[in-house]
């Protein structure tokens, strides 16, 4: 069995690592452009599904502290987070109630493994940075039941190889696009797993998914000799 990690991230909660408190520009940017836009302060426009008058259903995909399924709620849509850290689900509840959002039975903790909703029970699912902090194997088995349950479309971030020189036990000169265990403090004993185009490829090959939409947000140090990379992709089917 695939080692997914849990008191590792367990432990990084509860000392407060990735809290994030604010939504992330690049979720916002998707579900305007291919879910529903803003309009006014009022008002949407759904583009995903547009006849249908139901709520939209959405999945976070390891929510953490569930500032993303909020920001689902706030977009009218009704988002699912799910998380393997108990310790994230609990701070999650919180949060979204500070916010003012009900959504006590719209969290919950599962077991890593198998995501607990039915066959095609989203129209669409986000992840923000997840099935990169996992083994690449559990990674695949994962975005398959991603997209077992999921309808429509998937946004997703990765960690590219240009922030391999962020971890000390990378010593290769060449493309790294491999997996490390985590040695510095945050998310200490966590697996990072790096990608380049070549294995986004491999990574969704076995899905329905095809990719819509991909680019690569880069970072270079001005003071610091630092690099750090990002993909961030749409999949349909």
């Amino acid at each position: 069995m695939i080692d997914i990690k849990k008191e590792n991230w367990e432990d990084s909660y509860s000392r407060g690592e990735n809290f994030i408190y604010y939504p992330k520009e690049e979720t916002v940017k998707f579900l305007n452009r291919f879910v529903k836009k803003k309009k006014s302060l009022d008002e949407y426009v759904q583009i995903l599904n547009p006849n249908v008058t139901e709520p939209l259903k959405g999945l976070d995909f390891g929510c953490g502290i569930g500032r993303m399924t909020v920001l689902l709620h706030e977009f009218n849509i009704n988002g699912y987070g799910i998380d393997i850290s108990e310790n994230a689900i609990v701070e999650a509840k919180k949060l979204s109630t500070r916010l003012g959002f009900d959504l006590e039975g719209f969290f919950q903790a599962y077991d890593g493994n198998k995501i607990p909703f039915e066959d095609h029970f989203f129209d669409f699912a986000i992840s923000e940075g997840v099935l990169d902090s996992m083994p690449f194997e559990l990674a695949k088995k994962l975005i398959k039941d991603i997209d077992r349950v999921t309808k429509k479309y998937f946004f997703l971030s990765l960690i590219s190889t240009e922030s391999a020189k962020l971890f000390r036990q990378v010593k290769s000169e060449n493309v790294f696009d491999g997996e490390v265990e985590v040695e510095e403090e945050h998310e200490k004993g966590t697996i990072q797993s790096l990608f380049s185009l070549e294995k986004i490829e491999e990574f969704i090959k076995d899905t329905n998914f095809k990719i819509k939409w991909c680019e690569l947000h880069t970072i270079q140090g001005g003071v610091n000799e630092y690099q750090d990379g990002r993909w961030y992709l749409v999949l349909e089917k």
